[in-house]
């Protein structure tokens, strides 16, 4: 025979949805139906309205508040867990950085200038104290082709 406080919790759950009392007692209610998950998205906050009155009745039945609080901490450390397996997860792949002058460098060597001119003025912008001849002509060519790939990748945005 349920006493005065089993029988209040059962008469506050009782008018309540499923998807409401699995989620103030928190039990795992992954299995519903689409109808239900739409009515659980809408209506969250009736968990956090409904919560505080439900705990309160719950304080006063020993072994469901132990269940709840059990189940409480179950939930907590899988959530922790899962934020931890996130946070160590690999960022990506490291790539080619977005060439943000890609559009100057287009401009310009729409206006006549070689690839070779505008990777000297970048050079020369950049204050680069490369004192050998040959190791200048090294990196005017590198900057040259860095430049004339970044010229074609904004033709090719342009054209689609």
């Amino acid at each position: 025979m349920p006493n005065n406080r089993e029988r209040e919790l059962e008469e506050f759950l009782a008018p309540l949805p499923a998807w409401l009392q699995a989620a103030l007692e928190e039990r795992d209610y992954s299995f519903r139906s689409v109808e239900e998950n739409l009515e659980w998205i809408n209506n969250q906050n009736r968990v956090t309205e409904l919560k505080p009155k439900y705990e309160s009745i719950l304080r006063h039945l020993p072994a469901k508040w132990n269940e709840y609080c059990k189940r409480f901490r179950e939930r907590l450390r899988k959530t922790r867990e899962t934020q931890e397996h996130f946070e160590k997860s690999p960022k990506g792949k490291p790539g080619r950085p977005l060439d943000s002058k890609s559009g100057s460098y287009f401009e310009q060597h729409s206006v006549d200038s070689s690839y070779a001119d505008i990777a000297k003025q970048e050079l020369l912008q950049e204050q680069q104290s490369v004192q050998d001849d040959e190791a200048k002509q090294v990196l005017i060519r590198k900057e040259t082709e860095r430049i004339r790939a970044s010229v074609r990748r904004s033709r090719r945005r342009q054209s689609e």
